[in-house]
């Protein structure tokens, strides 16, 4: 999986987060060096900006590349999404030529080391992603509605959930994971869709399916299994340090006016 990594300054080859999004991204126009860096990628849509490294210098390069992204303007394309560093100077000028505004703060996590047992993590199950998809749609949708994260969706690693006790398929919660990339040619592993129906919270059923999904990628070899949370979720981020998670990156993210998530 070596993606963009060769045209990338030497310092970013060996990042953890850039390993593990690099197959996202195609082959990247970069723009700075080892202290900071500016990626965009554009495809038939349009353009995802996406910069990493210190704040200042990354606000710079912002600046300096803003005109030369594809706009709306004629048969331009649009900046679909930007996420700079917490902290990167983003002028009204700048977010103006791009046509965004401001969306969410997010931080994304990550461990090498297995979790401390949970005392729920006995109820936790590996799911059939084929035959309990609908199962774990419907918890999604009460449990965390926003997510793009389901099932049959591609490079899908596996899910597990807890039943509710009812009898019926009804889960409590679930989660899943999907492959990514990391050194070489090993895989990573990104957790994605934790949810947990709003009535069973409290009950450690978050913490006993990140600790199993967890422990399963690093028994699995994955260097590291990694997770996104958004940066005020103070509850989240305590139950992910319990268990071992620490933070790796810092983002502040951008879109087009109404648009709240990412594009695929």
């Amino acid at each position: 999986m070596s993606g963009p990594l060769e045209v990338l300054p030497s310092r970013w080859r060996q990042d953890r987060f850039v390993l593990s999004e690099r197959a996202l991204w195609g082959t990247p126009v970069v723009r700075g060096d080892d202290e900071a860096l500016l990626l965009v990628v554009t495809s038939g849509a349009g353009s995802i900006v996406r910069g990493l490294g210190a704040p200042e210098r990354v606000g710079d390069l912002l600046d300096a590349v803003a005109c030369d992204v594809p706009s709306e303007r004629g048969s331009m394309r649009p900046t679909r999404w930007l996420s700079v560093p917490r902290g990167t100077r983003t002028s009204i000028g700048t977010l103006d030529s791009l046509r965004l505004t401001h969306v969410s703060e997010w931080d994304w996590l990550t461990t090498s080391a297995e979790p401390p047992r949970v005392a729920a993590e006995g109820a936790v199950r590996r799911l059939d992603p084929s035959a309990e998809a609908a199962a774990v749609r419907d918890c999604l949708r009460v449990a965390n509605p926003g997510t793009t994260a389901d099932p049959a969706g591609s490079d899908e690693v596996a899910w597990w959930g807890i039943d509710a006790g009812t009898g019926d398929g009804v889960l409590a919660g679930v989660v899943g994971a999907t492959a990514r990339g990391g050194p070489g040619d090993a895989v990573t592993w990104h957790l994605h869709g934790l949810g947990v129906r709003p009535g069973l919270r409290g009950a450690g059923v978050g913490s006993a399916l990140v600790a199993a999904a967890t422990r399963a990628g690093l028994e699995a070899g994955a260097p590291w299994v990694s997770l996104g949370m958004y940066a005020d979720n103070d509850g989240a981020r305590r139950v992910y340090e319990r268990l071992g998670y620490r933070t790796w990156a810092q983002f502040t993210s951008f879109g087009p006016a109404g648009v709240q998530r990412p594009p695929d």
